[in-house]
């Protein structure tokens, strides 16, 4: 029997959905009317008293910007009073509001124990969505990072790479490794619109899937054509055999396209693996462009080592071995503002994505509200419990998309279920976050 803890190790929080930017290619930017709101303080400390003595980290983000609680400094001396002596608190923010004045309540009361700036650039900011305080946020990190020795608090930065800036990249890292700051998060973007489709600089293929693609040395686009023709003449052969009068006697055509479409179709089974050729074809010109930012990775590994700031990077080309959710793995839960508890990020909210180049809409996913349940109730629940653990071997439970062409050409599965097409619910099949792709900020 696979053992699942009674509390988990790190819970996020959102303290609100409302945030003071407008960057086009957030969730935010679609919620026209849709009601923000902000955790009360007595429902977060209703929380913190039943579970935070029993968590090692807790994180405040969600959908908005942390700072535009207007008691968000009170949230901190909540968590600092129920949490463990070791626990740690961590927010990540967009920094326009994080001033001296806040800075140094945080330090002076040792509130925070690691926070995240999320700042793609400090050139050309306006143009990738951050329209407004790029000065501001620029102080407000030199000074965190002048006086951050005043207690033990790590600060790191969060950077969305996408083909808009990916060409800054190398110089964005280095400078804020010559900043000094503890760490680098890199993430990519997650298509919340269709035309960011077009920023994405990751494809949903694996590289099992592309190395056979790759090793084949075919040309895919003439072989599925040659296997198109063959299984059409087949087809005719049989609707009209009834008019050849010496069936018996016919000799059975070659069919050198399918007989090689077949044997790797094989080789990729004995791997576990689909092969996705709509996908491929669609992402071949693509994939010189994904090469280009392996290497500007390559390069940011060695400044990395150089500055002894460690950068974390995303895969660029993902491994289907390596796939699980990272709220699994890392013994994580999200509760939402309104109290709501999910399972991870990517459910936090309704929203539409486009992946593999189809339109879907995801709905938000609940398994219990704590202004209703106690958040024991609702984690050691039995429809909670069984479906971490399942995540606990997502290859072998949970179905993958990306390496399907059904997914590329619109199955309902993709396009309008609620379940996976193995019968899982909610909808982790095509999931980015679970590729190292985007990334979770835990």
């Amino acid at each position: 029997m696979i053992y699942l803890s009674d509390f988990p190790k790190i819970i996020q929080i959102e303290p609100t959905n409302s945030c003071n930017f407008s960057c086009s290619m957030c969730l935010l930017s679609l919620w026209k009317n849709k009601k923000r709101n902000s955790i009360s303080l007595s429902l977060f400390e209703k929380i913190a008293k039943e579970t935070f003595p029993h968590i090692s980290r807790l994180v405040l983000y969600g959908m908005g910007e942390p700072l535009t609680h207007k008691k968000f400094l009170d949230l901190l001396r909540i968590a600092r009073k129920y949490l463990q002596a070791e626990g740690k608190i961590a927010f990540t923010t967009n920094g326009s509001l994080f001033n001296e004045n806040m800075i140094n309540e945080v330090l002076e009361n040792n509130l925070v124990d690691e926070i995240v700036f999320s700042c793609d650039t400090f050139e050309g900011q306006e143009s990738l969505g951050h329209s407004m305080a790029v000065t501001t946020v620029r102080r407000n990190l030199d000074y965190l990072l002048k006086h951050k020795k005043r207690c033990s608090i790590k600060v790191g930065i969060e950077i969305v790479v996408m083909k808009k800036n990916y060409k800054s990249l190398e110089k964005s890292i280095q400078m804020f490794c010559n900043k000094k700051v503890d760490f680098i998060t890199i993430s990519h973007i997650y298509p919340y619109k269709e035309h960011v489709q077009d920023e994405m600089m990751y494809t949903m293929l694996t590289n099992e899937a592309l190395t056979i693609f790759e090793e084949s040395g075919e040309k895919w686009d003439e072989l599925i054509l040659g296997v198109t023709r063959e299984k059409f003449a087949e087809s005719m052969q049989l609707q009209y055999r009834e008019l050849y009068k010496y069936k018996d006697k016919l000799v059975k055509k070659e069919r050198p396209y399918s007989e090689r479409y077949n044997e790797l179709l094989s080789k990729a089974k004995k791997k576990n693996v689909l092969l996705n050729t709509s996908l491929y074809l669609k992402e071949k010109e693509k994939l010189e462009l994904l090469r280009e930012l392996e290497t500007i990775f390559k390069k940011i590994v060695q400044i990395s080592k150089k500055s002894g700031v460690k950068v974390i990077l995303p895969d660029i080309i993902p491994s289907f071995k390596n796939r699980e959710c990272p709220y699994q793995s890392n013994n994580a839960v999200i509760i939402r503002s309104d109290g709501e508890v999910v399972p991870c990020f990517k459910y936090l909210y309704d929203h539409p994505s486009y992946l593999d180049y189809h339109s879907r809409e995801s709905s938000f996913y609940s398994f219990g509200n704590v202004k209703n349940n106690s958040f024991s109730e609702i984690w050691n629940g039995t429809d909670f419990t069984s479906f971490r653990s399942k995540l606990r071997n997502m290859n072998k439970n949970v179905p993958y998309c990306g390496n399907c062409s059904f997914s590329t050409n619109n199955c309902f599965y993709v396009t309008e279920g609620q379940s996976d097409c193995w019968g899982n619910e909610p909808f982790c099949s095509e999931c980015p976050y679970s590729l190292n792709l985007t990334k979770c900020l835990l």
